[in-house]
């Protein structure tokens, strides 16, 4: 993706190189800012609903950018992802998790949608400048453990 994406000779560019490392809080603050945000605008149900906004558009972005075999690989990121949360949760407490619907959006649905899709491209703005697709991994696996949170573990 970053291929299409960074215009820029690589040897001028203050690019992050191999230290993806550096990019994490760039993440985190960016979705860590996104998600104080929402929450003083929105209620919970519409939160959770604004995350999954932003996740779409980063597997979207991905899929239009690096063609479908990438979109499979975030939806395969994000179905992992909960896996794991939920053989986690049935290692701890020995039983399995009951599921959770999700909640039904409120009002505040369209402020949280708007907050997180825009931090979604903040976080494609940061992957277009990397040497790989780090970014864009810690964006997905940042939004998902959101998703698990928002609903309640």
């Amino acid at each position: 993706m970053n291929e299409v994406q960074n215009h820029e000779d690589p040897t001028d560019a203050a690019v992050m190189g191999d230290d993806a490392e550096s990019m994490a809080p760039v993440v985190t603050a960016i979705l860590g800012t996104a998600i104080a945000a929402a929450l003083k605008r929105a209620g919970t149900a519409d939160v959770t609903h604004g995350v999954i906004a932003g996740l779409r558009l980063l597997r979207s972005a991905a899929e239009s950018e690096a063609g479908y075999t990438m979109g499979a690989a975030i939806d395969t990121a994000i179905r992992t992802r909960l896996l794991v949360e939920n053989l986690s949760a049935l290692r701890t407490t020995g039983s399995a998790p009951a599921p959770v619907p999700l909640p039904e959006p409120g009002p505040g649905v369209a402020i949280a949608s708007a907050i997180f899709v825009s931090a979604a491209e903040s976080c494609l703005t940061v992957n277009a400048h990397a040497e790989d697709n780090g970014p864009l991994e810690m964006a997905v696996f940042a939004f998902s453990t959101q998703l698990i949170q928002q609903l309640g573990g």
